[in-house]
């Protein structure tokens, strides 16, 4: 009797085990809708700046930008696709500048006076809340 009882058990958590699983994957099926992009760097100017132009279907979504001068992070959505356009910089805390939430065209703008002559890293992303991200190489950048 003892052993059918221990069967029963390890039929329910393997049962329960398998649904938990299955529930995950297909949960995780919407992040991994994340529209697909690609992701064109400028080379570093000698002040430090660089930008990302994000292109989606052959035409441009959005460009991020980093102007040492000033130290600015600026992320313009330029195409109405219902994903945002999103940069961070490295900085403490992070310097996120993010669209998500507003019609395009639209440009957010994030700075603050970081220290001089000092490397950080840069990226940027695409994406939404339901549909994830996709993001860029990261790279470095200078204030």
């Amino acid at each position: 009797m003892t052993t059918s009882i221990r069967k029963r058990a390890l039929t329910v958590l393997t049962t329960a085990a398998v649904v938990t699983g299955a529930a995950l994957t297909m949960g995780a099926g919407s992040a991994s809708a994340a529209p697909t992009a690609s992701f064109t760097v400028s080379g570093m100017a000698s002040d430090g700046s660089r930008s990302i132009v994000i292109k989606t279907g052959g035409t441009t979504a959005g460009t991020v930008k980093w102007t040492a001068n000033g130290d600015k992070l600026t992320a313009k959505d330029s195409k109405a696709d219902g994903y945002g356009i999103s940069g961070y910089v490295t900085a403490n805390p992070y310097l996120i500048a993010d669209t998500g939430g507003h019609n395009s065209p639209y440009t957010a703008t994030a700075h603050r006076n970081l220290a001089e002559n000092k490397t950080y890293t840069f990226w940027a992303c695409i994406g939404s809340n339901s549909a994830g991200l996709y993001c860029s190489k990261v790279y470095n950048v200078t204030s």
